[in-house]
């Protein structure tokens, strides 16, 4: 029996009817994703070893009670229907671990039809678990192209080349498995504008991801998008497989329609809005990011966060405008200025409560005071091997803030698996820079708790001839311990 949308949409249509909520609304979910197969496709019933592998992966469905609690609904239709049985269970297994199920589906089918899709259908290359624990942060560069020119941005390409193929994304993807010592891999889709890689190309990254992971292998996705103009298929792919995404807003109107143009020099603020307002719906949005220019530095600090507010944002990050990194150029606040900004920060909503504004500098830098463990890569001090920027050439640097500075360009994927990278020269001499780094801001006392801050940091700061002795947060941690009344030796 063939499966399409029709059949997909009609048993959800019939368990809703029935009562039975849980498995319709799974039917929905494999609805969603039988309805990216090109027009006129089916799937048909996994066999052979890919059966095996579906097996497998179901039995861990169950084990997670993703699918067991579903098992009186599917015995009683077996018993009504045995020769669909096997049927319905696919396209619950489809609903319910949609990424797993996603290796299941030929690539013909979805259509993907680079040749790089047709050579990962044969068995993966890695067919057994990591042997470590590690984890692996991949900012990728999908596309440098965007529908923006903000004022202040170093990344954004035209023409041809700025666009990963689906060859590069498979060797990516067969890197990824070959490194045994990681364990977790998190993608985090960055621009350009990767909205603009489409719907097409994101479900093939996915399905490359699904089909030649390593087993055991956890694999996550994030994405920062301008979310000025998100089609609906797009929306949908990034609710069925859960992408956390995350929206660039610059504050209030009047400075965000400055500073983020389109290409023809209009400001995007109305359709931002309405943006994150239909990621809202659809489950994803899990907050704003907004670049920290002199100009929001300087904006009233309660109106900016009551803008925020009234814009849907309550999950704020902060960054600093930093520019770019081969010579300097560009935009830049100093640390110290940042440093400002976020006590003032911190002063307005902890006298306001009602202001509620969750950021995430001031919860990892107050952590970091506190002593406690951050979780944020610019405050857990070395970062070297953990993180990687990968260019859609699949030329990889260390972290995509990188970009335009030759030392901190590691290798090619092509050439070099991330295990390589991790030993390579370049590593080494980024290693002893580090060291230098470290001695340099060791004996400031509150290095204990911002380890140094992030490496660009410093790599501004010389660039910029501003480097000393503090990374340029002393004055958050001296004011939160005046606040908390607290004096002691931090080290």
């Amino acid at each position: 029996m063939g499966i399409n949308l029709a059949i997909a949409r009609r048993w959800r249509d019939d368990f809703a009817a029935r009562g039975a909520d849980e498995a319709a609304e799974l039917l929905d979910r494999a609805a969603t994703l039988v309805g990216f197969l090109r027009e006129g496709a089916e799937l048909q019933l996994p066999a052979g070893g890919q059966a095996q592998r579906l097996a497998a992966m179901r039995g861990a469905a169950r084990r997670r009670s993703v699918l067991g609690a579903l098992d009186a609904v599917r015995t009683a239709f077996a018993a009504n229907a045995p020769d669909r049985a096997p049927v319905l269970d696919y396209l619950l297994f489809l609903g319910a671990c949609p990424f797993d199920a996603l290796a299941t589906i030929p690539a013909a089918a979805l259509p993907l039809t680079d040749p790089a899709f047709a050579n990962a259908e044969a068995p993966p290359p890695c067919d057994e678990p990591p042997t470590g624990f590690g984890n692996l942060v991949l900012i990728m560069k999908l596309t440098r192209l965007c529908n923006l020119r903000c004022t202040y941005c170093n990344d954004w390409r035209e023409g041809s080349g700025n666009t990963m193929t689906a060859a590069t994304q498979a060797q990516l993807m067969r890197r990824v498995a070959e490194d045994a010592s990681v364990s977790s891999i998190c993608f985090v889709w960055h621009g350009g504008e990767p909205s603009l890689f489409g719907v097409r190309q994101m479900l093939g990254f996915l399905w490359l991801q699904a089909r030649l992971r390593r087993p055991g292998q956890i694999l996550t996705n994030s994405i920062q998008t301008n979310a000025v103009a998100l089609p609906d298929k797009v929306l949908a792919l990034w609710r069925l497989f859960d992408f956390k995404v995350s929206v660039s807003l610059d504050g209030p109107r009047s400075i965000h329609d400055l500073q983020r143009l389109t290409k023809a020099g209009k400001g995007s603020f109305d359709e931002v809005s309405r943006g994150i307002a239909r990621l809202r719906t659809a489950g994803v949005f899990v907050g704003g990011l907004i670049v920290v220019t002199a100009e929001i530095a300087a904006y009233p600090i309660e109106r900016l966060v009551a803008d925020l507010l009234a814009a849907g944002v309550s999950t704020a990050g902060f960054l600093p405008v930093r520019p770019e990194s081969s010579k300097g150029a560009g935009s830049y606040l100093p640390p110290e200025a940042f440093a400002d900004f976020m006590v003032r920060l911190f002063d307005l909503l902890r006298c306001r409560p009602d202001l509620k504004l969750d950021v995430r500098e001031l919860n990892v830098l107050h952590a970091a005071w506190a002593g406690q463990p951050t979780r944020f890569c610019e405050f857990n001090g070395p970062c070297l091997g953990g993180y990687f920027g990968v260019e859609p050439d699949g030329t990889v640097q260390h972290c995509d803030k990188f970009l335009g500075s030759k030392a901190h360009t590691i290798g090619h994927i092509d050439a070099q698996g991330f295990g390589e990278m991790r030993a390579s020269p370049a590593m080494t001499a980024l290693r002893e820079v580090e060291a230098q780094r470290w001695l340099r801001l060791c004996s400031c006392r509150w290095y204990g708790c911002c380890k140094g801050w992030c490496p660009h940091e410093s790599h501004v700061a010389h660039l910029t001839g501003t480097a000393s002795t503090c990374c340029g947060l002393a004055s958050v941690f001296e004011h939160f311990e005046a606040v908390a009344g607290v004096k002691g030796t931090r080290a």
